[in-house]
């Protein structure tokens, strides 16, 4: 029974097996101590307790046995450990009566299963890698790359290869790598690259620089040459005036000048 020996007030709260463990008398404070002859059991009792819940609470924590590798034998312990039994006993019994076991045969069968066990898991593992880089890296980088004006789905495949995802204290970064594999730092911050930065960098690079809008130049919609008025979009309607011009233009080259009339 887990009680926390200690001085009470009162020792009807302590549990009758250990009431004679405390003197009956209070102390100055008030409250009953546990007497002196039984002060070392009380405290065996009570590390004893604790121990006790660490244990619980360590068991609790344990991951549960993976039983799957023996699926083949049973589904519990219990099952599992009579289908063993029985196989032996079943070798033994050919064994016995002088009939061939095929030893290779048996152990190409638990590799073969052992190999599908690894399959599976390495599967598993290679599913979740490919869920956590898209979390992590392509998100980061499309936006980075539309911010860029730049096209994502021609400029993430080039970002995969610069990037690279590691688990540190239990928590996944990402971050900026050279041709070698070693991590890249920014030479204006001095922290380690990031994805933005390294889009900045791509969007600047000739190799890659195509694959971004280009910026529109200034005064747009005007013709080289200030002062001049903006070059008329195809099929615009022409004013009055406008109309008048082109005539006047068509007659000076038509006869060398303009009829004065």
């Amino acid at each position: 029974m887990e009680f926390e020996f200690g001085p009470v007030e009162d020792l009807s709260v302590v549990p009758e097996a250990f009431r004679p463990l405390y003197a009956p008398e209070k102390a100055t404070d008030g409250k009953h101590p546990v007497a002196a002859p039984f002060q070392g059991l009380a405290s065996a009792v009570l590390g004893l307790n604790k121990s006790l819940k660490a244990a619980r609470e360590d068991a609790k924590k344990r991951p549960t046995l993976d039983l799957a590798p023996l699926a083949e034998f049973g589904d519990s312990p219990e099952k599992i450990a009579e289908g063993i039994k029985a196989k032996m006993k079943d070798l033994e019994i050919k064994l016995t009566e002088g009939g061939k076991v095929n030893i290779d045969k048996i152990r190409s069968e638990f590799a073969q299963a052992h190999q599908g066990e690894i399959t599976k898991h390495m599967n598993r593992s290679t599913a979740l890698q490919s869920q956590l880089y898209a979390v992590l890296v392509d998100q980061a980088a499309t936006l980075a790359v539309a911010d860029a004006k730049g096209a994502p789905e021609l400029v993430l495949p080039f970002i995969r290869t610069q990037v690279k995802v590691q688990e540190e204290d239990g928590k996944f970064n990402v971050y900026v790598v050279d041709g070698s594999g070693d991590r890249r730092y920014s030479a204006t911050t001095g922290q380690p690259l990031s994805i933005k930065e390294l889009v900045a960098e791509m969007r600047a690079d000739k190799r890659y620089g195509r694959l971004f809008d280009a910026d529109a130049p200034a005064g747009g919609g005007f013709t080289p040459g200030g002062g001049k008025k903006p070059l008329a979009a195809p099929g615009a309607v022409k004013s009055s005036v406008d109309k008048i011009a082109a005539g006047l233009s068509r007659g000076v080259r038509r006869h060398g000048t303009a009829d004065p009339k």
